[in-house]
């Protein structure tokens, strides 16, 4: 069998498989903006339980507005989460830490062990 035949073979697979890869990167690590999303979100509803537990004196220690994600690298772990070294500034103020994040339902969430 010559190559030029085994190719037109495996052409028709080639095209029905390259949607199938193209999906599975969809499915990878999450951004750094899911995961400023995902910290943001944390952050307002630690602020609103601030806000209702002082009866609406205080409106919670979070600074949401000032809060910017700059980097993120994620390596994948079991289960469909991944461990992702992040750094964020709040205001002047620049940290990092270590976060794990899985995809559940269509959307990235904090896993807390």
């Amino acid at each position: 069998m010559s190559s030029r035949s085994i190719l037109r073979r495996l052409a028709p697979a080639t095209v029905l498989a390259a949607p199938l890869l193209l999906a599975a990167c969809g499915s990878g690590a999450p951004s750094s903006s899911d995961i400023q999303q995902v910290v943001v979100q944390r952050m307002q509803a630690a602020n609103q339980e601030t806000q209702n537990k002082s009866f609406g004196l205080f409106h919670g220690p979070y600074d949401v507005a000032s809060f910017k994600v700059t980097n993120s690298d994620c390596s994948s772990e079991s289960n469909g989460i991944w461990r992702c070294a992040v750094t964020a500034v709040n205001g002047t103020e620049t940290n990092t830490a270590t976060l794990r994040f899985k995809k559940v339902d269509g959307a990235w969430t904090l896993v807390v062990a």
